[in-house]
């Protein structure tokens, strides 16, 4: 018996409270069109997909610098490629900074069809070792499709101009991206 007495008042009470609650106070749409509002707010602001890697050239036959600077515009528009065709929409920015003792060259690129944009800065001709940092921030995909972009056109540039290289840190923000996906 103080079992049904206990069911029917709780029940009726909790039922009360809640119909108040869901359908008049939170069934509003404004308070919906304003979290799907800040979600559209924040993935404009953070839909970018950002990747950035330094790789270390040891060429001990040497490079000539011609060939660098044709092979600095060829990976450039690769990878920019690389992450259109892979869905991003936009380039913010693709850069690489290409650096030894004997100087640098900086390259940009916003836009694959657009020449990449070269500051050459070098004082040597041939070039044997060099330190290569390349950024790509693209808007339309994260940080591991902005990641498998770039690498899956590395190999072939490096290869296709005969310039040896070695990956010495791959700047891979994991913990972002896994919350991005779940």
């Amino acid at each position: 018996m103080s079992h049904h007495h206990d069911d029917h008042e709780h029940d009726d009470h909790d039922d009360d409270h809640e119909h108040d609650d869901d359908h008049d106070g939170h069934h509003g749409n404004p308070a919906d069109e304003h979290d799907k509002l800040h979600l559209e707010i924040h993935r404009a602001v953070d839909e970018l997909g950002k990747y950035a890697i330094d790789i270390n050239v040891d060429a001990p036959m040497g490079v000539s610098k011609k060939t660098v600077l044709k092979f600095l515009d060829d990976l450039m528009v690769a990878v920019t490629k690389s992450c259109m065709d892979n869905g991003a929409d936009l380039v913010g920015h693709v850069k690489s900074f290409f650096s030894n003792d004997d100087g640098s060259i900086m390259c940009s690129i916003v836009d694959h069809r657009i020449p990449t944009r070269i500051k050459d800065q070098f004082n040597s001709e041939t070039i044997y070792k060099a330190r290569f940092m390349l950024h790509v921030i693209v808007h339309g995909i994260w940080d591991d499709h902005v990641r498998e972009s770039t690498l899956e056109v590395l190999d072939g540039v490096f290869g296709k101009w005969n310039i040896p290289y070695e990956i010495t840190a791959d700047h891979y923000d994991t913990e972002k991206s896994i919350a991005h996906h779940g």
